[in-house]
């Protein structure tokens, strides 16, 4: 049970650079997407996110997540 309570302690800092971290990458995305970088910058990340989008799209759902 106190091993518990430490995880549990940890859990938001994990969450505050996980979002940190994702906040950054989107910035830099956005950036390369919108051409700041160069043109095939933008054309290989523009691939990326949409290869990502689909990705993520089609993982199947936990069952216990499904409403």
């Amino acid at each position: 049970m106190t091993e518990r309570r430490m995880n549990e302690g940890q859990t938001p800092a994990l969450h505050s650079i996980g979002a940190v971290i994702a906040t950054l990458f989107g910035v830099a995305s956005f950036f390369a997407i919108i051409g700041v970088f160069g043109l095939s910058t933008s054309i290989a990340t523009l691939v990326l996110f949409v290869a990502l989008a689909v990705f993520i799209f089609r993982l199947p759902q936990d069952q216990g997540t499904r409403p």
